[in-house]
């Protein structure tokens, strides 16, 4: 299994240790997080945050399980964290190793040996007293985090462990004050249960297999910094509640498993005891309150309980990484698969969830905040599941979308409070096409025997959707899209911002790209030739040869209105009438130099030249290239901002005028390979561009994950999502291309 791992040379100052993250996802929403010395830095990280409505109404309950050890008649303190003003508790002292593979497993050595002990266990990592392993899982499709402890007592003095769990309820995006903590709580047993008073129809159970519970005087850890969120310019404190601690002893020469299972339960009908998983009745016939704390039981978890959950967890992603190796072995026809790839899947794995709306797969657009958005669906879609040999989910994300596309739009976000889908966007519905078009691609190389089953689901399930789609870009429809008589297509108007380059400050539009935005446009060429493609397939006569028509139109004007001075202008408007060769001229164009040109070479159809494609690739290598992603602007400009941290309004008014953005790395990739494809060294100079990409995967920002945006300026760091849908599917799909192409 990719596996990454590390020692104690990785955290020689806690904010060198503290800098680096861990996540994981149970694919309902719910996900786990801290850094790489177990403390937290953000907001969003805690051993559970819970999916009430899957994959949206994310709390954290569960933020951290620290312990304290006595052997011997010394203390050892293994909490680590940071409290107001960098104070700080340093437990990492005592870490020697820490490993991730979804799992995150923490290796402690306490104290020095005592070689007159005789009949005595020698430590096997060194020279100790006491070890520790403590291993942390989230469990597949459920709000439950587990915790496997195994402590080896190497002296001759009995050993008590004491835990302290560190509860909360708050949206994981807030932070709560001590006097914000209002629970009930009661012990069944080893079972410890809260009820919020603020959400009376959740319970939070932690179970432990062995243990005394000591009520503790002092219930609330207060002020706990996180420096992440310190960093961007917040106050970034912070309380958890503490209600007890758990007493374990461990006697000499033992080595003595531990099971610890976090658990989050919703309201039970008085009548049947069953927990209510969908929505609550306003009958008074459910047990929440104190009539739901009242009917906790003890969960009688045994000791290895936790090792087993964590298996079957770590089983799992082995099926994960099986299946897109055997997706790598049928698309390349090579069976040595890099670590690289393996590691990529991995992440991947991370943004595929369940949509309790749809009853159907969606993509998480970033950890560890956003939830699904259409157009980062569409792009990350080849990636996360075609190149991952999840074909299964391809067709539930498909469908999700096609089920609620309206006025030939598919969503562009589900809201996180239920509400209806929002629209706003131009490029989500062409991106769709792109993802349907290397559905079927993919299917046909790794799984011929099912190509016919895919070709009659699209032409069945997903055709008329796309025929919708092309039909309202070509009348008009929402947000001020249509074709205009040239054949581009127009988008947005006012404060509309229907492009990837989104973001408005209040009134303020950071980016306005109304009219006719270059990527919209290398879109709706390549949308209406995978339309004509699939007419023509499915016996659609008339569309087939309209939408060619349509396709040729563009692709005769395309480069004759975006072109000049070897790259691409990013928008035109303005469109009238004249006696030019064209016929028509734009008044408006804005010539700034920014990324969105690039998918004008790297899509399946291109609407330029070859001498024009090759110049595109040469300025935006030279100009807005930085090894983890393009630039969104020129240095040259002068609303260029090379650097993105801070308060948020800084960040927004940096996030498209010069940050770099990950995703864009593998179109430049395809697009470099297009327009160098005769060169005899192409594969090693695409493999340095990869080079980046490697180097950040364990070593920045979050473990595994690649970063959404990183700051244009040197060293480009990575901000933003820790890791992002996008970012990691268009490496992977743009790794296995350039796999493709040479192994075949």
């Amino acid at each position: 299994m990719a596996t990454y791992t590390y020692d104690a040379s990785r955290w020689s100052t806690f904010e060198k240790g503290n800098a680096l993250e861990w996540v994981m996802t149970s694919g309902n929403g719910a996900y786990a997080g801290g850094s790489l010395i177990g403390a937290r830095n953000r907001t969003h990280q805690g051993y559970l945050i819970a999916s009430f409505n899957p994959p949206t109404e994310r709390y954290v309950v569960l933020e951290q399980i620290s312990e304290f050890i006595s052997v011997g008649g010394t203390d050892y303190d293994l909490e680590t964290s940071q409290h107001r003003g960098g104070v700080y508790s340093e437990g990492q002292k005592f870490l020697k190793k820490v490993t991730y593979d979804g799992t995150v497993r923490f290796e402690y050595e306490l104290g020095p040996s005592q070689p007159d002990a005789k009949g005595l266990p020698e430590c096997e990592a060194g020279v100790c007293t006491f070890s520790e392993i403590k291993h942390i899982a989230l469990a597949r499709d459920e709000n439950t985090a587990v915790v496997d402890y195994t402590f080896t007592n190497y002296s001759a003095e009995e050993a008590f462990v004491y835990l302290t769990p560190a509860f909360t309820f708050r949206e994981h995006n807030t932070l709560k004050s001590a006097d914000d903590h209002k629970f009930a709580d009661l012990i069944t047993g080893d079972t410890l249960s809260l009820v919020p008073y603020e959400k009376d129809d959740i319970r939070i159970d932690l179970s432990v297999s062995e243990g005394r519970f000591l009520e503790l005087a002092d219930k609330y850890d207060e002020d706990v910094e996180l420096q992440t969120e310190v960093d961007l310019e917040t106050e970034g404190l912070t309380s958890s509640y503490i209600p007890y601690d758990i007493e374990i002893t461990v006697a000499p020469g033992e080595k003595k498993h531990v099971s610890v299972i976090c658990t989050v339960e919703r309201a039970v009908s008085e009548s049947s005891g069953k927990v209510l998983r969908e929505e609550l009745p306003d009958s008074g016939s459910v047990l929440r309150g104190d009539k739901l704390l009242e009917a906790a039981v003890d969960r009688f978890v045994a000791a290895g309980t936790a090792r087993k959950l964590i298996a079957e967890v770590r089983e799992y992603y082995h099926a994960c990484e099986e299946r897109g190796r055997e997706a790598y072995r049928a698309l390349t026809g090579d069976s040595n698969i890099p670590e690289f790839f393996d590691r990529l899947v991995l992440d991947a794995d991370h943004f595929i969830a369940f949509r309790r709306s749809t009853g159907l797969k969606t993509v998480l657009a970033g950890l560890p905040w956003f939830t699904d958005w259409g157009r980062d669906t569409m792009i990350a879609f080849t990636g996360l599941t075609l190149c991952t040999g999840r074909f299964g989910d391809a067709r539930e994300i498909l469908s999700s979308f096609a089920k609620y596309e309206r006025h030939g739009l598919i969503p562009n976000m589900f809201p996180d409070d239920g509400a209806e889908p929002l629209y706003n966007t131009a490029d989500a519905s062409l991106w769709y096409f792109i993802a349907v078009h290397n559905y079927l691609n993919y299917t046909a190389k790794t799984d011929p025997e099912h190509a016919e089953d895919a070709d009659s689901f699209i032409r069945s399930s997903i055709y008329p959707t796309l025929v919708h789609i092309l039909e309202a870009y070509e009348k008009g429809t929402d947000n001020s899209i249509y074709m205009e008589p040239s054949g581009l297509i127009h988008a947005g108007s006012g404060l509309d911002q229907v492009t990837w380059m989104d973001v408005r400050v209040g009134s303020l539009v950071v980016t306005p790209r109304h009219g006719c935005p270059v990527e919209i446009n290398a879109l709706w060429y390549n949308a209406l030739r995978i339309g004509a493609g699939l007419a023509e397939r499915f016996g659609d006569a008339d569309r087939a040869g309209h939408w060619t028509q349509l396709a040729e139109r563009v692709e005769s004007v395309y480069e004759k209105t975006y072109y000049s001075n070897g790259y691409l202008y990013d928008v035109v408007d303005g469109y009238a009438e004249d006696d030019s060769e064209l016929g028509f001229t734009y008044a408006q164009r804005d010539d700034s130099l920014r990324p969105n040109q690039i998918f004008a070479v790297s899509l399946p159809f291109s609407p330029v030249s070859e001498e024009a494609a090759r110049s595109i690739v040469e300025r935006v290598e030279r100009v807005l290239y930085v090894g983890v992603g393009l630039r969104s602007l020129s240095p040259a400009h002068p609303d260029y901002h090379g650097q993105y941290r801070g308060a948020l309004e800084k960040r927004d008014l940096a996030y498209h005028q010069g940050t770099a953005w990950g995703y864009l790395l593998g179109a430049y990739i395809d697009a470099y390979c297009r327009v160098h494809r005769d060169e005899p060294d192409l594969q090693e100079r695409v493999e340095g561009l990869l080079s980046p990409v490697k180097e950040h995967l364990p070593d920045a920002n979050c473990i595994g994950g690649f970063c959404e945006v990183f700051e244009g300026d040197v060293p480009h760091t990575g901000r933003g999502c820790y890791t992002q849908a996008w970012s990691t599917a268009e490496i992977l799909r743009a790794f296995l291309n350039v796999k493709m192409c040479y192994t075949r």
